[in-house]
């Protein structure tokens, strides 16, 4: 009897193959493995009853990843397939779950580079080389008495403490639930999006707080970047926490100066990626930062180009193999020069729009004045707002801001009084923007300086003067935020309708940090039409 397996994997770095290669030969079964495109096939020989076990083995074996969409299985009448040469997997692993069932930390596993050549754990310069269990009862009681602890191992150097009513981190940091269990109890989070997060990769997300944790006030922001122990010697000390009712760690990436506890390898080790994803309602997984579990190659192309936006475009062409097809990207960053860009065979690269940046807020308000219009719009928010637009006249734009929307929504932003400065300025719209409760917001005009072309540059001022109008309208900051932010999305589809209808563009593709906003990117693809396709990077980040 012959099972055909069938895996819809959408990386190029090996290591479904390579899983499947190490399964079938641990429980020794004939195989062959075979590869078209995005679809891996393993095909396995063998009795009824030995089948029937080998499906139950390599469902308790085979890690979810965040690459992985789908699979079937079938029976058939012959071992056929399209064999290739399976190269051994050159990247590092988070535990697999053949370790998980050992008792030793250390273990390397069945696959990737070994993470550890090292005969023990330091805790506090005492060597635990066997007796681990005491070890993380050790370190847990560290942490459960309130204090925190130092740790360098493969997933970082971090400190690595309790989330209390005494929290009072301000820097960046992470959320380690001890448990998947308790994850909900902190934060909003969908069901694909706790699957990838408990996935092989353990990325993290940035997640909203809930409103029965906001009611504790122990968190200082309504957003947290979260993520499951991605090491056994991690998830171990998480595993004696939970079990003495401790719930949630932070963990804060730092040196180990001036910890009086600390946890370190007694020997060698490597590091594990750390990746950061968002989750779309659709399943889709966008990687906004870490390039650990790409593939060489593809990260190797995009060094051959100088633009930050060439690059991107370049690396969804080469994922989706777009090369002979009429495409137009829309790259919206938050640290590099915006563009929106098309190719096609007759017309080459095309940059269509870009997004220049007005350097200082004089200029904008005497811009804005130079009409009639203008001045009256001026007059009355310098009198609306006399505090807002006093610092306004103080506040300087950073003259190396990138020429992007961020850069102008960060101005924008300082405008409506939302910020103090320039560069949390977007930030802190995006953040009332994804609060924002109600379906619709203002439409905010989102224009181009020449409107009769689809080849221009964008005018930040009708922008600005539209905003400011609805501010004097009496719109709160949450609302106008949302409406800013949904003004945008509609401009991405208006204008990839126009590719479509004009340059004959087939399909659309959205790269840049912009779009690791969950709710601007569902904005977007909700009002992309529907005969257009839209594609983002597969197994690369959405930024670079």
């Amino acid at each position: 009897m012959i099972l055909s397996f069938e895996f819809n994997y959408i990386s190029q770095n090996g290591l479904l193959e390579n899983f499947l290669e190490a399964i079938c030969k641990d429980f020794n079964i004939f195989y062959k493995i075979g590869k078209s495109k995005n679809i891996i096939t393993l095909k396995v020989e063998a009795d009824e009853e030995a089948l029937t076990n080998f499906s139950n083995f390599l469902s308790q074996r085979l890690p979810l990843s965040i690459f992985f969409k789908s699979s079937a299985v079938n029976v058939v009448d012959d071992m056929s397939v399209n064999e290739f040469n399976i190269e051994p997997f050159a990247l590092n692993l988070p535990f697999t779950p053949k370790v998980l069932t050992q008792l030793n930390p250390l273990m390397n596993n069945e696959i990737g580079i070994e993470t550890f050549n090292a005969k023990g754990i330091l805790l506090n310069g005492i060597s635990f080389e066997k007796d681990y269990d005491e070890l993380f009862n050790q370190a847990a009681q560290i942490i459960k008495n309130g204090n925190s602890l130092h740790v360098n191992s493969a997933s970082g150097s971090y400190k690595l403490a309790k989330i209390d009513e005494t929290f009072k981190e301000e820097d960046e940091f992470l959320v380690i639930p001890t448990d998947l269990s308790v994850i909900e109890r902190m934060v909003v989070i969908k069901e694909n999006e706790i699957k990838a997060i408990a996935s092989l990769e353990k990325p993290s997300l940035h997640l909203r707080v809930n409103s029965l944790y906001r009611a504790k006030e122990i968190l200082p922001t309504n957003k947290v970047k979260m993520k499951l122990a991605d090491e056994l010697i991690l998830l171990k000390i998480c595993e004696k926490l939970y079990a003495d009712g401790i719930e949630f760690l932070y963990r804060l990436n730092c040196k180990s100066d001036g910890f009086e506890n600390k946890l370190e390898i007694d020997g060698e080790f490597v590091s594990i990626p750390q990746i950061e994803v968002c989750v779309l309602e659709n399943g889709e997984i966008l990687i906004v930062s870490g390039d650990g579990y790409s593939a060489p190659l593809l990260k190797d192309n995009l060094k051959k180009f100088e633009k930050p936006a060439h690059a991107q475009f370049a690396s969804i062409m080469q994922e989706h193999n777009l090369f002979d097809d009429k495409v137009s990207c829309f790259y919206l960053s938050k640290s590099h020069d915006d563009k929106i860009m098309h190719i096609s065979e007759k017309t080459g690269l095309l940059e269509l729009i870009k997004f220049p940046v007005i350097q200082s807020f004089e200029d904008i308000l005497e811009k804005i004045k130079s009409s009639h219009q203008g001045a009256k719009l001026i007059e009355s928010y310098k009198n609306s707002f006399p505090e807002i637009y006093d610092k306004i006249l103080h506040v300087k734009i950073p003259n190396n801001m990138p020429e992007s929307m961020y850069s102008i929504w960060g101005i924008v932003s300082v405008i409506l009084g939302f910020a103090d400065n320039v560069q949390d300025g977007a930030n802190t719209l995006i953040d009332n923007a994804e609060e924002y409760v109600g379906q619709k917001g203002p439409r905010i005009d989102y224009l181009l300086l020449d409107k009769d072309s689809i080849k221009s540059d964008f005018n930040m001022l009708k922008l600005i003067r539209s905003a400011m109008s609805f501010k004097l309208a009496g719109t709160d900051d949450i609302t106008l935020s949302f409406g800013i932010m949904e003004s945008l999305a509609y401009f991405v589809s208006d204008t990839s309708d126009s590719c479509r209808e004009n340059l004959s563009s087939q399909k659309t593709l959205l790269a840049g940090s912009i779009f690791s906003s969950k709710r601007f990117t569902e904005l977007v693809c909700k009002n992309i039409v529907v005969n257009t396709q839209v594609c983002f990077n597969k197994e690369l980040p959405i930024d670079n």
